[in-house]
C-alpha cells in the first residue's frame, strides 16, 4: 500500500521566501530517510525551481506562489507553481536556462518547467541491508 502525504504552503512572489521553501525540501527530505547527499540534492532543486517560479511571477507581477510537497514512499515531490487562474495569454513563457537545465539534470530524478510552474522529483536510494 502506498502512503501518501501531501503539504502545500502559499507564499509571496519575492526571493525573500526562496529560504522556506529550500528548508521544507530538507525536512521532508529527511523524513523519508534520504542520505545527506540526497538531502542536498533536493534543497538545491527546491531552491532552483522556486527561484524561477518567484523570478518569473515578479516579472508578470503575480503575487503568490504556491509550493506542493508530496511524500510517497520513498519519493519526495516538490511543486512550486502559481494559480492557474492569474496565467494569461500575453506572459511569456517560463523559461530554463542551460545552468539550471544541468543542474536540475544532476540532481533530481525528473523535472518538468512549464507555464508558471515547476516540478522536481527525488527518489531515495535503494539501501543494501
Amino acid at each position: 500500500m502506498t502512503d501518501k502525504t501531501e503539504i502545500t504552503v502559499t507564499i509571496p512572489a519575492s526571493s525573500r521566501f526562496v529560504a522556506l521553501a529550500r528548508v521544507t525540501a530538507a525536512s521532508l527530505a529527511a523524513e523519508l530517510d534520504f542520505t545527506v547527499d540526497e538531502i542536498s540534492d533536493m534543497t538545491v532543486a527546491a531552491d532552483e525551481v522556486t527561484s524561477l517560479v518567484i523570478e518569473w511571477a515578479e516579472d508578470n507581477e503575480i503575487p503568490l506562489v504556491q509550493l506542493r510537497y508530496q511524500i510517497r514512499d520513498d519519493t519526495l515531490e516538490m511543486e512550486a507553481a502559481v494559480e492557474t487562474a492569474t496565467l494569461t495569454a500575453s506572459q511569456e513563457m517560463l523559461v530554463l536556462d542551460d545552468i539550471t537545465r544541468q543542474i536540475l539534470a544532476a540532481v533530481v530524478d525528473a523535472y518538468d518547467i512549464r507555464e508558471g510552474c515547476g516540478r522536481v522529483l527525488k527518489r531515495r536510494a535503494a539501501v543494501a541491508r
